[in-house]
Parts: structure tokens; sequence; C-alpha cells
């Protein structure tokens, strides 16, 4: 049986009015059939890859009590980030098995056929003899982020309610009407699953929202501070007085990104904690620095990396190779394009970590959730390099309103969900319990307890069906294929399939091979260009770098995370040149106050007003044009 330390007399000393009651509070519930899976389902070391969501249904189908592994619809950027972390025995490919979209109904069966039963996955699972989850997913069929619906309630054994009342975009705003009919259409499908919704501590405390909706909705009820608009998800999950009867997450975006955040949350440890503490050691800040949060969940079991009081050239300097974390925590002051560290420096989006592997966030800032869809953004950033889970912020909050690293870092040690250890609990003495701007992103049934004694039950691979491919067997052929007919794309394919399985050192190797045949090209280049990265080869990724027809905004970051921290008088052209082109929406006045003077001085002013025009032409906020604007007196020569 699972063993794992509930700090219950902690956590009810943050809550006194739980004290001297024997049953188990409700937000220590919460994680109590998904503590039951990772004690009771093995998880068999396989992912298998498919190319859509009609053979997911088909791979999650067969799962079964005895056993789940990762499903993943396959692409070129998430599924090797996944695989990097859950290190499988044998990655699997399966071909479609029609192209036809399942039905809700097919969704549903597939996910209680994952319990060897049929209906309700609930009760499928309950059957099976998991507990009881407390939580809804609420979904559309539609929505391509049903492919997360269809995993969670598979892997959590919940239902899923269809609800396709329109919600506009994830970055706009709600009206109130538009709000109230889907708080409305939310709660009618809680009431027709027959079960207690309406309070914490029912038979629904958690809704998992997988749908495309907007990031902010306008509430009548009495909000925590000025205005009547709030994150879409402490909205939520509350009656029409504010008062709250359920922990809200969201999943939205593709059906491959959908889908691999669902696996993310099911089958991937959380070992690695690493927290950057940018906030001075004075009131109020001292109450929501990281130092404390770090101690605690080192004293946990967790492997803590914790930089305090960090400049931003010791975040560039600490992460050339990027960063690999299960679990990140990060205060910083600043805005939904900027983020201040240590010293009264302003960062970029662009500035933020690498990252090389699936990572939960908590992110004590100001706005940075404002538009998740907008790479610009800081909470956009962290998305689009591998955040599956996240708190952040909508608008302005009040730095009270997240709740202190401390306490958080104790409520996810003693086995609470991540997005509820977020969350001010409803207390009438707390202000920040009633709607607010926070969001919660990711699967709010997401446990991170500490490592030891708490790691799910691993069990061998299971054997290869008929016209089932593996993927190590594929990147061997093609391996063999570039002596007999190297080119660009053969080489690129092997590349491609060694980095999908984990394999970056060889996909290296072959690169190198592939520019020693003279056959090394953009296509190569462009496969290879973050297995390098991560191997820490800069002569190699600035040869890369010159062949790739068009950059990414990733392989830009890797570019700078991998030169920047040393870039100086004595940078080679080369470099240069590449850092030049390698500036982008969301990275345009750090990386042009660095080149500036650089330019200005080795290449004259004409050279550096052109640098200058070029970032000026990419400003979409008032805060870079003016920021840009000011650099302009730099310009020397």
């Amino acid at each position: 049986m699972l063993q794992i330390v509930l700090i219950v007399i902690s956590l009810l000393d943050a809550t006194p009015a739980l004290q001297g009651s024997k049953q188990l509070p409700w937000f220590l519930s919460l994680g109590e059939s998904s503590m039951q899976l990772r004690a009771r389902v093995p998880v068999a070391r396989q992912v298998v890859l498919v190319p859509d969501l009609a053979t997911l249904c088909d791979e999650v189908g067969r799962w079964s009590p005895k056993a789940h592994w990762p499903v993943l619809i396959e692409d070129d950027f998430l599924a090797p980030m996944f695989i990097r972390r859950f290190v499988p025995q044998v990655v699997y490919r399966r071909a479609s098995v029609g192209s036809n979209k399942p039905s809700g109904e097919a969704i549903i069966a597939a996910a209680a056929a994952a319990w060897d039963g049929s209906g309700s996955p609930r009760k499928a699972a309950m059957v099976a003899g998991l507990p009881a989850p407390s939580g809804l997913i609420v979904s559309s069929p539609t929505d391509p982020a049903a492919a997360a619906a269809l995993l969670l309630a598979a892997g959590r054994g919940q239902d899923i309610a269809w609800v396709t009342t329109s919600a506009s975009g994830s970055g706009a705003t709600l009206s109130l009407a538009q709000t109230n009919s889907l708080v409305q259409a939310v709660q009618a499908a809680a009431t027709a699953t027959g079960r207690s919704w309406s309070s914490l501590g029912d038979d629904i405390d958690t809704l998992t929202i997988c749908r495309k909706m907007a990031g902010r909705g306008t509430t009548g009820a009495e909000t925590a501070g000025k205005g009547d608009a709030a994150a879409i998800t402490d909205l939520l999950g509350r009656s029409e007085d504010g008062q709250r009867w359920a922990i809200a997450g969201w999943i939205f975006g593709s059906s491959a990104r959908s889908a691999w955040i669902a696996n993310c949350s099911l089958f991937l440890p959380r070992v690695d904690a690493w927290l950057c503490d940018t906030y001075p050691d004075t009131t109020p800040w001292s109450k929501w620095g990281l130092g404390p949060a770090g101690e605690l969940l080192k004293s946990s079991t967790y492997q803590v990396t914790l930089l305090e009081h960090e400049r931003l050239l010791q975040l560039q300097r600490a992460n050339p190779q990027g960063l690999s974390t299960d679990i990140a925590l990060m205060n910083s002051k600043g805005n939904a394009d900027f983020f201040r560290m240590s010293g009264d420096q302003d960062g970029d989006p662009g500035d933020l970590p690498v990252l090389n592997t699936p990572t939960a966030l908590s992110m004590i800032h100001s706005w940075s959730l404002r538009s998740p869809e907008s790479s610009a953004t800081v909470g956009g950033r962290w998305i689009d390099r591998g955040v599956y889970t996240y708190v952040g912020s909508t608008n302005e909050p009040q730095l009270h309103a997240f709740v202190p690293p401390q306490l958080f870092a104790k409520r996810i040690a003693g086995g609470i969900p991540f997005l509820v250890a977020a969350r001010w609990w409803p207390d009438p003495d707390v202000a920040m319990s009633r709607p607010w701007q926070l969001n919660t992103l990711g699967d709010p049934l997401m446990l991170a307890p500490p490592p030891k004694g708490s790691l799910r039950l691993l069990i061998p691979a299971m054997p290869a069906e008929a016209g089932v491919v593996q993927v190590q067997h594929a990147a061997v052929e093609f391996m063999k294929k570039t002596e007999t007919a190297p080119s660009d794309e053969v080489f690129a394919t092997a590349i491609s399939e060694l980095v999908l399985i984990g394999k970056d050192e060889i996909a290296a190797k072959l690169w190198t091979a592939a520019t020693q045949k003279d056959v090394g090209g953009s296509v190569s280049a462009a496969a290879v260009f973050g297995a390098l990265f991560r191997q820490g080869d800069r002569d190699a990724m600035l040869a890369a770098w010159s062949q790739l027809a068009t950059p990414s905004m990733l392989d830009g970051d890797m570019l700078w995370a991998a030169f920047g921290a040393t870039l100086s008088e004595g940078t080679s052209d080369g470099v240069l040149a590449a850092l030049t082109q390698a500036i982008s929406p969301g990275a345009l006045f750090t990386r042009t106050e660095r080149l500036l003077p650089i330019v200005s001085r080795r290449y004259g002013s004409g050279a550096a007003a052109a640098l200058l025009e070029r970032a000026e032409s990419m400003a979409g906020t008032v805060r870079e044009k003016r920021a840009l604007a000011k650099l302009r007196p730099r310009i020397t020569g």
C-alpha cells in the first residue's frame, strides 16, 4: 500500500474550524482516488504514439485495472519531451484506425473500457476497486481538448459532461450574461449526474474543463478586489453569491497538446523542484519568498534547486543547456510581457529558462496568464516551452492573492492536489477566498506528493502487437539507410526518431556524420537542433543554425540560452550574426540592449541602427516601444 505522510496537523493549524473533526477534510479527500490509483494500477513502461483522436480512443480502451500506460498523439516537440522524462523501455507507433472523429458516446465508452466496464467510467472504476473520484470533467466532443477528457476520464475514473455552451476564446473576457450562461450550464451538468455538488466536501469538488473558453469572466458576486471581472477558473465551481463548491482546472489547445497534458498529469513522477526567488528580504515580499518552501520540500525528499535573489544574467548562466525539473516555483514583479529579477533588472519572456522536460509551475507574478495563447507573454512562453500545469494571474491580483509558498509547499507535500493547494479556501476572514484573478491550468486532481514512497509501480512493457511499429527498430533502420542512401531527408528522419526516443547523444553524432558526408542541410539541422542544445555542443549548434531555413522561436531561445550568458566584446562574428537573427517577439529589449553596443563598436552606427529598427518593427506593446526608444542614444560612431 502506498506510504505517504499527510501533514494533517500543520494543515489544520491553518484551518482552525476543522480542528477536532475526525472526518478527513475535503482538501485531503480530494487526492484519495489519485493516491489509490498510484497504489493499485501499475504503469507499463511503454509509450504508445497514435496519429489522431480515434486511435487514441482505441488504445486507451485497451487499458485495464492491471496496467495503464501513456498514449500520446505524436508530434515533434511534446512527445519527445514527455519520453525524455518518462524513460520507457519501448516506444510503439500505431497506424490510424480511421479518419472519422469519435462521437462523445465513443469517447465515454473507451474511458469505461479502460476499467473493463461500460457506460459510466466512474462506475466502472469503482467496480474495479478505485475509490469514487470527487471530480467531473466538462468538455465538448468537437473540441480538440476532448483528448484530455478521454485520458483523464479513463485514468481517474471520472465521468464526462458534454457542455457546448459558447464561451468565446481563451484571451477574451466573457460578459456577465455569457459568464452566467456558462456557469449555469456547468451546474446543470453537475446536477444531471445525480450526485451532490453544491458545497465542498460532497460528491463533486473538482471540475476539469477540457475545452476552449475565455480566460476571464464577469460576476455579479463580490470579488476580492475592485471590478467584476475575474479568472474564469475562479468563477466556475462557484454559486451565484460567489461561494465555492468546486476547484476548477482548465485544459485547452490542440489534441496533441491536450493529450500530452493529461499524460503528464497521470504518468510522470514529480521528484525535482526548481525555485527561483527574486523578492527582497523585506516586508511584505519576504512572506512570499521561496527559501522556507525550498527547505520544506527538501526535508520532504524532493530534490531541490533554490536560486535566491537571482539576477537576470545569473538566471541565464544557470541553465545554458535548458532546465530539467518536475516542479517550478518562481516569484517576480512585472507584467504580462516582462518579469523583474533582483537588482530591478527586467527580463523579456524569451529570457525564461528553456524547458527540457514537462513542468508544473506556480508563478507569483502579475498578469502572466493574461494572454496564455501568446508567446510574447510570460505565461504564453512558459506554456509553449512545456508547462502542463500552471498557477498564474490574469490581471493585477495583489501579492496576497497568492498562497504563501511555504504553505503551498506544505500542502502539496501533504498530498493535496497541486491546483487545489494554490487556492485560498473558503473563509469569511480571507478576502482572497472570494472570486479573483488567479487561473489554474491543468488537471485539478494532479498530485505532487513527496517522492519517497509515492511513485507509481512500474511493470515491464508489453510485447508489440501485429502491425505496431517499435520506434527503436525504426530508428535503427533509418540509421542504416544513412549509410546506403545518405541525404538530408534520410538523416533528418533518423535523427528525429532518435530524438523522439530520448537518444540525444546518438542524434548529435548522426548530425556530425551528416556534415562529414556533406549532406547535412536544413531538414536535418532542424531535427537535431534541440538535441545539440541539450548536449551543450555550442559549435555544432552554430553550424546547424546556419543551415536552418526558418529558425523557430524556440530555436532562437535555445541559441540565446546557450550563447547569451557569455556574450562579450570577444564574441565571434558568427555568433553575433546568429544572435541578431534570433531577436523575436517576446524577446526584443534585453537581446537588443546587449547586442547594440557590441554591434555599434564593431560594425558602426549604421549596423546598430538597423538592428534597433528591426527590433522596433516587431514591438507589440507600449513598454517594448518605449524601452527600445531609450536605446537609440547608445548608438555611437
